[in-house]
């Protein structure tokens, strides 16, 4: 059974995270994040969520007492906030490739993947109650071992993965501990490490891309960074009006 009191202390010790609020189930562990007036960094951690969310309003599902659904509430003043949206994949990705002891991706705009199937996906509402409050939603697929009929060959479980099961507790610190590295870096504009993964791990640089922004454009990726793509050497597109990015 989850050891809610040690974790936090663990927490506490090695990462910017003072409070720990675990439940049995929620609505959602963002609006449960929301709702806290207690002042902190803190992370909110639910075995189950009724109604769970990803990113454009879609659902998140969670197997009960399986996986591992949580927010962490940070507030923090970022030179450059566009830049949490990529960085964000980057720090859960490398989390979990400590537990899985294999490569992972990046699928744009922020999942992470294993194998070409979907472990991981992260939500951000920015400026909750505050301009620097960050609301970062993370849901990872950890010990479950079957999936609906809709998901069965396009998601997978670091359990699926390794071959067994997974400490979901040692999970949360890694991934709050990433997190929090991540964040540190940002607040210094520390980038160049993070930008290496994620260009890596996204698997495009040099490809024939689409990009779908305020226009739709077709090239050669030739550059990216938390700021802007680059076609063919020469045309620039912001990250902050990109919806999609995908092979051309």
């Amino acid at each position: 059974m989850p050891d809610p009191t040690h974790l936090e202390t663990l927490l506490q010790e090695r990462t910017r995270f003072r409070r720990l609020q675990h439940v049995a189930s929620c609505p959602s562990t963002q609006d449960l994040a929301a709702a806290d007036p207690a002042p902190g960094d803190g992370i909110y951690w639910a075995d189950h969520q009724t109604r769970g969310r990803g990113r454009q309003q879609r659902e998140w599902h969670d197997e009960p007492g399986v996986d591992l659904a949580l927010t962490l509430r940070v507030r923090c003043r970022l030179p450059q906030p566009l830049a949490l949206p990529a960085a964000l994949p980057v720090a859960v990705l490398l989390a979990c490739e400590e537990v899985a002891g294999r490569p992972l991706t990046v699928k744009w705009p922020n999942d992470v993947y294993c194998a070409g199937r979907k472990l991981s996906g992260v939500l951000i509402d920015a400026g909750v109650g505050n301009a620097d409050t960050f609301l970062i939603g993370i849901g990872v697929n950890v010990n479950r071992v079957r999936f609906p009929p809709d998901l069965e060959t396009r998601a997978t479980s670091l359990a699926l993965a390794t071959g067994h099961e997974v400490d979901r507790e040692d999970l949360l610190l890694r991934i709050a501990t990433r997190v929090d590295s991540m964040l540190q870096d940002l607040a210094v504009r520390r980038h160049d490490r993070l930008e290496a993964v994620f260009r890596d791990r996204l698997g495009l640089l040099g490809q024939r891309v689409r990009v779908e922004a305020t226009a739709v454009h077709e090239g050669v990726l030739t550059g990216l960074d938390f700021e802007r793509l680059v076609l063919d050497g020469t045309r620039a597109v912001p990250l902050a009006v990109v919806r999609s990015l995908q092979r051309g």
